[in-house]
């Protein structure tokens, strides 16, 4: 840059937690950490849905980005350089720093936190694939107990080991998080995938993998999918990609007598019988209820090694013959005041694929 700028203009939660756009000081990268220009930021439901489920206030929102890599005092202590292309997640938890939300013109980030883009991969389309990535590979391959892909796994306990035997069920396949995990199960060898989302979108899900489809609206459909479990052999996987209590009870319901089954959902302090699947593993998380309450999930550096080795797959084999497909991005373009609108849009899962915003905002 030619010259600092004295802000940063961001989507920011103010004191009553609701959106604002507000121009927060230039941040300034700490030991270790890597001074970022955003290029775009994905939008995840939880942006806003841990405000309120947290009464969180007075910081930047957003946690995944795509962005070039500044010149700064500390940069030669990292493995990066000016320029590089690099995208990743920050922790999500209480009170974070405002250098470190993604929503936001520049931002920074603990350099071990950041991967880097191939040239394969597009700016935007990395920008969304952090969390989406990282949640279904931590949800498979450490809470629900996949081997990892075969591509992935030399020198992991899973290296060569059989292709799993069972059934994987998933609810809100259609979700972003949803259509990954259907793409990790097929590499980790899972041959009966069953996804459960509106018709509209089964024959999309075919292709990315999923052996059968069922309607979420299907006033019979908790049936439907208990009698397609039946004949399970193996393990029942239960993945809960939609992430409400009404999709734990939905599921849990399908969901036929067996000998083993194994739950797993991505709401945070739901039903106690699923197993809640953090995101990223990599970093400590830590959340107070408004109650008092404290929610914590210590970093686990072997199960975020597992994480990271399902997501790389994603990352290398994108765009390859059978190998990783993207939630259908949407690019936003336009005024903070509209990409407040649609950060909340999505909060309501009111759209299909993922949503990044391109940066700065107008």
């Amino acid at each position: 840059m030619s010259s600092t700028p004295v802000t940063s203009r961001a989507l920011y939660a103010d004191e009553d937690g609701k959106l604002v756009i507000r121009q927060v000081p230039f941040p300034e990268p700490q030991e270790g950490e890597l001074l970022i220009k955003v290029l775009y930021s994905g939008v995840n439901p939880a942006d806003t849905k841990i405000i309120e489920y947290f009464g969180l206030k007075n910081y930047v929102i957003g946690t995944e980005f795509c962005g070039e890599v500044l010149e700064s005092k500390i940069l030669a202590s990292t493995s990066f350089k000016v320029g590089d292309i690099v995208a990743g997640t920050l922790s999500g938890g209480q009170n974070p720093p405002l250098r470190w939300g993604t929503h936001q013109e520049f931002m920074t980030i603990v350099a071990s936190w950041a991967w880097k883009v191939p040239e394969n991969l597009p700016p935007h389309v990395a920008a969304g694939l952090s969390i989406v990535g990282l949640t279904a590979a931590t949800g498979l391959f450490n809470d629900i107990g996949l081997p990892l892909p075969p591509i992935v796994a030399k020198g992991t306990p899973d290296e060569g080991v059989a292709a799993p035997e069972g059934t994987l069920v998933i609810w809100g396949s259609a979700t972003s998080v949803g259509m990954a995990a259907i793409q990790f199960a097929r590499a980790a060898r899972v041959s009966s995938i069953i996804a459960v989302a509106s018709s509209k979108r089964h024959e999309y899900l075919k292709t990315l993998g999923a052996t059968q489809c069922f309607d979420y609206s299907d006033t019979d459909v908790t049936k439907k999918v208990k009698s397609a479990l039946q004949p399970t052999k193996g393990t029942i996987w239960a993945f809960d990609a939609r992430g409400s209590p009404e999709s734990q009870v939905l599921l849990k319901k399908a969901i036929p007598q067996h000998d083993k089954t194994v739950l797993a959902s991505v709401m945070l302090g739901g039903d106690p019988e699923y197993r809640a699947i953090m995101g990223a593993r990599h970093f400590d998380v830590e959340f107070e209820l408004p109650g008092g309450q404290k929610m914590a999930w210590p970093k686990d550096m072997a199960a975020a090694d597992r994480h990271w080795r399902g997501f790389r797959w994603a990352v290398e084999n994108y765009g390859a013959p059978g190998g990783y497909v993207p939630a259908p991005i949407r690019v936003f373009e336009g005024s903070g005041e509209d990409a407040i609108k649609e950060v909340y849009n999505v909060k309501n899962m009111s759209t299909f694929g993922k949503l990044v915003l391109k940066h700065p905002l107008k």
